[in-house]
C-alpha cells in the first residue's frame, strides 16, 4: 500500500486503523510528509481542531509530518520515526514515544503531558517554551537540543544524554533528575541535573573556560554603594583605579525594592568576588546589601570606605563584630587612587592570612 492508501485507512478512525494494524503485523505504515490538519482531519465545523485518540502509530514512518494545532490522546508512537517533523503548538496527552526517533524535529510551544520518552531520540530538537510536565525521560537522547523556558515540571529524567544541549530558564519544579550523561558517547561522566551538565561540559571540554573561572575567582571585586549621580562618579573612579591595577571590578546598583532576584544576585556576585568594597557614604541600599553578604561569607573580606566629611550609619556598628569586616577607611574624593591602594593592601593582606 502507498502513502495515499494508508492515509485513507487512517481516516476511517482508530478502531478500523488499529484492527488493520493487528491483522497486518508485517506492514510498516507510511504516513510520511502528511499534514495531519489538512490531509487526515475531517472538519465537523469551521473551528474544529484535529483530535486523534487511541491510535496505534507504533513502528511507522512518520518522517517530516506536520502536526501543528493537533491533539493526540493515548496514542502509541513507540519505535516510530518522526525525524525532521513539525509538531509546534501540538498537544500530546498520555502518549508513548518509547524508542521513537524525533531528531531535528520542531516541538516549540508543543505540550507533552505525561508522555513516555524512554530511549527516544530528541537530538537537535528545538523545544522553546515546550511543556513536558509529568513526562518520563529515561535513557533519552537530548543531545544538541535547544531548551528555552522549557517546562519539565514533575518529570523523571534519568540517564538522559545531554551533550551539546543549550538550556536557558528551565522550569524544573518537582522534577526528579539523576545520572545525566554529558558526553557524546560513553558513560564515564554523569552529573545530577541538566543545568549542571551544561556547565560541567564546558569545564571538561574547554580549558579556556577553566582559565576564565580561575581568573574570576582571583580577580573580581564587588563594589557596593549609592548610585546617585554624585556618588556613582566616585564609584566609577574606584572601578577605574581597580581595573588599572589588574582587578575585575563589578558595580552593583541596588536602588529598587528587595526581592528574591535581587537577593540571589547579591549572593551570586559575592560568591565570585575576592573582596568587597562598600561605600558607606550617603547610604541607602548599603545596609540591606551588607545584611545579605557579611553573615554568609566569612572568608570574604569587606572593606568599608566613607567620604571624610560623613559618618557611618548607626546600624553599621553591628557589622564590626565580624572579623572579616575591616576597619573603615576615610577618603577624599580628590584622591581615590590613594584610597584604592589602601583598600587593596588591606584586603590582600587579609586574604593572605586566610590561605
Amino acid at each position: 500500500m502507498a502513502v495515499a492508501e494508508h492515509v485513507e485507512m487512517f481516516k476511517k478512525g482508530p478502531q478500523v486503523w488499529n484492527a488493520w494494524r493487528y491483522e497486518n503485523p508485517d506492514v510498516r505504515p507510511d504516513l510520511s510528509d502528511i499534514d495531519f490538519e489538512k490531509d487526515v482531519h475531517t472538519y465537523k465545523s469551521t473551528y474544529d481542531m484535529p483530535e486523534f485518540t487511541g491510535y496505534n502509530l507504533s513502528y511507522m514512518n512518520l518522517n517530516r509530518i506536520t502536526a501543528r494545532n493537533s491533539y493526540f490522546i493515548r496514542c502509541f508512537l513507540a519505535g516510530s520515526d518522526l525525524h525532521f517533523s513539525d509538531l509546534c503548538f501540538s498537544c500530546f496527552q498520555n502518549c508513548s514515544f518509547v524508542g521513537a526517533g524525533l531528531a531535528v524535529t520542531k516541538i516549540g510551544s508543543a505540550e507533552f503531558h505525561e508522555c513516555d520518552f524512554t530511549s527516544a531520540d530528541l537530538s537537535y530538537c528545538s523545544a522553546e517554551e515546550t511543556n513536558f510536565s509529568g513526562s518520563k525521560f529515561i535513557s533519552t537522547k537530548l543531545s544538541n537540543m535547544s531548551l528555552v523556558k522549557t517546562d519539565f515540571t514533575d518529570t523523571v529524567i534519568n540517564e538522559a544524554r545531554v551533550y551539546g544541549i543549550s538550556a536557558w530558564d528551565l522550569i524544573l519544579d518537582g522534577s526528579t533528575q539523576s545520572n545525566i550523561l554529558i558526553e557524546e558517547e560513553g558513560t564515564s561522566i554523569t552529573v545530577p541535573t541538566i543545568e549542571m551538565a551544561q556547565f560541567i561540559s564546558l569545564l571538561v571540554n574547554n580549558s579556556k573556560i577553566r582559565d576564565v573561572i580561575d581568573t574570576i575567582t582571583s580577580k573580581v571585586v564587588l563594589i557596593l554603594g549609592r548610585f546617585t549621580e554624585e556618588r556613582k562618579a566616585v564609584l566609577d573612579t574606584i572601578k577605574t583605579e581597580l581595573q588599572a591595577i589588574g582587578y575585575l571590578p563589578v558595580l552593583f546598583d541596588f536602588e529598587g525594592p528587595s526581592n528574591r532576584d535581587v537577593t540571589e544576585t547579591i549572593i551570586t556576585l559575592a560568591s565570585l568576588a575576592k573582596f568587597v568594597v562598600a561605600d558607606l557614604s550617603s547610604p541607602k541600599s548599603i545596609p540591606q546589601e551588607l545584611t545579605q553578604i557579611i553573615p554568609n561569607f566569612p572568608s570574604l573580606p569587606v572593606q568599608p570606605v566613607i567620604e571624610e566629611t560623613q559618618r557611618e550609619y548607626g546600624m553599621f556598628e553591628h557589622f564590626k563584630h565580624y572579623p572579616w569586616v575591616l576597619d573603615p577607611i576615610q577618603y577624599c574624593e580628590n584622591n581615590i587612587q590613594a584610597l584604592v591602594t589602601k583598600v587593596t593592601e588591606n584586603c590582600e593582606s587579609y586574604v593572605a592570612t586566610r590561605t
